[in-house]
């Protein structure tokens, strides 16, 4: 049993699906009035909230919005019910933060496995957030291992070139959660015995953050260029990774080595290549690619996947599940790849955890 809140403001139409509900062993509270929908979500914290959405949906669009962008709301899926045959409102709903939909007109099957399915992915997100909590502890307890003197003034930099297209910097956040998550999958598979030790989990946890460092000589305008870059643009970006690799070997250079620079120093070069030999800067093939670049090239494609950008929407878990899987071998290794789909779960909750779309 769930319990659902539904918000609308045409009673006759939103009583029958909470009959429906009711029937399934639900309990359910309809809301009528969109102006104190979100003081009631507040004072009922529901399971599951459904909002319906009319013909002109601009108040349901709106509250949808205000609730992804309410931390203490973020849990709550929300199912659109609309009729899915106007395709810019589903749309326009999942660009806001809906999860899922219920169409007109009702159908009582539809609903019973729309509600349960999306009882099913709460429950998972709950054991997500359960074992979140812990590999936090563990991943903050580990990085305390890393002491480097310039440590802070490189982190700066880091988050100055990530700030060029992400302003609030969780991204960053992200890349070190995701990457800790994936490195300590892969430290069963038996091929990396040995080689990802906890040594080695530590120092690209804490280098994760240095992926991007290189942007900070790309110029703006063409990294927050609304539209699609030109071949000579996208060549430009592509030097990130020169630029990263330098920065870091300069800082080596002047500061001293660490073990945590030299990973860094990797997964800033390396981090596009591909299996197939068509990623970049140095077009390497299978294992030529290091192991720790490897790793990061899961983490950032799905983060980049899930973002919403000026030129692109952002995609679902799912999708993004399917895209990465589309990718074995090719766009990455057949190792990442099985590695990532055992601990998907954990990314969708790191992404739920500091999402900032809508």
């Amino acid at each position: 049993m769930a319990n659902i809140m539904i918000i609308g403001n045409v009673e006759v139409d939103l009583k029958f699906l909470k009959i429906i509900l009711e029937n399934f062993g639900h309990n359910v509270k309809a809301n009528y009035d969109y102006a104190n929908a979100e003081e009631q979500i507040k004072t009922n914290m529901p399971d599951i909230l459904i909002i319906d959405i009319q013909e002109n949906g601009d108040n349901g669009f709106e509250l949808c919005k205000t609730i992804r962008t309410k931390k203490i709301f973020r849990h709550i899926p929300i199912i659109l019910y609309c009729d899915i045959r106007d395709e810019e409102v589903m749309h326009t709903g999942f660009e806001c933060g809906a999860t899922d939909y219920i169409s007109k007109p009702l159908n009582e099957n539809e609903v019973k496995n729309r509600i349960d399915n999306r009882l099913e992915v709460l429950k998972t997100h709950l054991k997500a957030q359960a074992k979140n909590e812990k590999f936090t502890k563990e991943m903050q307890e580990k990085l305390k291992q890393i002491k480097y003197p310039q440590m802070e003034m490189i982190l700066a930099m880091a988050r100055i070139a990530q700030s060029k297209d992400d302003n609030t910097g969780r991204h960053l956040e992200r890349m070190q959660k995701y990457t800790y998550v994936l490195t300590k999958e892969m430290q069963n598979n038996k091929k990396y015995k040995g080689i990802i030790t906890d040594k080695f989990l530590v120092e690209i946890t804490a280098a994760s953050m240095f992926h991007d460092i290189g942007k900070i000589g790309i110029p703006d305008k063409i990294l927050l260029k609304p539209g699609k870059l030109n071949e000579q643009e996208y060549e430009t970006v592509k030097t990130h990774t020169f630029l990263g690799y330098e920065t870091l070997e300069e800082v080596i250079n002047t500061y001293g080595d660490s073990a945590f620079l030299e990973t860094g120093k990797k997964i800033a070069r390396s981090h596009h290549e591909r299996p197939d030999g068509t990623g970049y800067p140095d077009k390497l093939k299978g294992e030529e690619i290091p192991l720790e670049a490897s790793i990061m090239a899961i983490a950032d494609v799905y983060d980049a996947l899930r973002t919403k950008k000026t030129y692109k929407p952002a995609i679902s878990h799912e999708q993004a599940i399917e895209y990465i899987k589309a990718g074995k071998g090719k766009q990455f290794s057949e190792e990442t790849v099985e590695a990532f789909l055992n601990v998907e779960k954990a990314f969708a909750y790191i992404w739920l955890e500091y999402e900032t779309k809508c």
